[in-house]
């Protein structure tokens, strides 16, 4: 049996490899329909990026939330083999082999003897637990060629998960609009949102007697003119764009 882990990996690994070329628009829409739009195995997938993200949780409920967890993925895996066989199908003809990143997981996941394979488990368990009871705070580096594809999956599963009916039309049409663009489409929208804020700021700029905030909208314009062509940056210019 194919763990979720192993499929979920390789879903990161077909969209890293195809950002910004043509397949990529239908790769995603695969993906909706498969995950996404599925209430349980977005839940899965949901749940394993949550298991594997850096959450600052307390060490007074840190041990009950990895116990739900586990349980919780188990109870969904077990009752939703066929549709995660159908997602391994997909996948498997895309992306032939990798590693894979969520070992501890599927170890807890998918162990039956636990007697058997009990210092393996408790390592897992204690390696999860760290990553959980930890704090990252992300610095986006500007040099870099997009936004991890992972971390906007994970945002995507985030938002269409059990909850996507309650999203508004406009939180929709955003998600979409994002993930379809090619990379002539994103330098194009870049320009456009560099070229709306930069006129805005320079109003305010020319119109403001604070000498501490023209110097803040400086700052920010010397930063808008070195933006780079990525996901990041028009993400950024955007709710940049909106609080103006």
């Amino acid at each position: 049996m194919t763990s979720f882990g192993t499929i979920k990996t390789k879903i990161e690994r077909l969209f890293e490899s195809t950002y910004g070329k043509p397949e990529f628009k239908n790769h995603m829409k695969s993906f909706k329909k498969m995950v996404l739009e599925n209430n349980n195995i977005g839940e899965i997938y949901y749940i394993y990026d949550e298991l594997s993200s850096k959450k600052g949780l307390s060490e007074d409920i840190v041990d009950e939330y990895i116990s739900e967890s586990f349980e919780q993925l188990r109870n969904l895996i077990d009752t939703n083999q066929n549709k995660i066989e159908s997602l391994k199908n997909w996948i498997d003809e895309l992306v032939l082999e990798t590693t894979n990143d969520y070992e501890d997981i599927d170890l807890q996941v998918y162990t039956k003897n636990v007697t058997k394979n009990l210092e393996s488990l408790l390592e897992s368990k204690n390696r999860i637990k760290k990553n959980l009871l930890s704090s990252e705070v992300v610095e986006v580096n500007e040099s870099t060629l997009n936004i991890p594809i992972s971390s906007m999956l994970q945002i995507a599963t985030k938002t269409f998960n059990s909850e996507f009916s309650n999203l508004n039309e406009e939180e929709k049409k955003e998600f979409k609009f994002f993930t379809s663009l090619s990379e002539t489409d994103l330098k194009t929208e870049i320009e456009k949102s560099k070229s709306l804020v930069t006129e805005k700021l320079n109003v305010t700029l020319t119109e403001s007697n604070d000498s501490e905030l023209k110097e803040k909208i400086q700052k920010t314009l010397n930063k808008i003119n070195e933006t780079n062509y990525t996901l990041t940056s028009l993400y950024r210019l955007k709710q940049l764009e909106r609080g103006l």
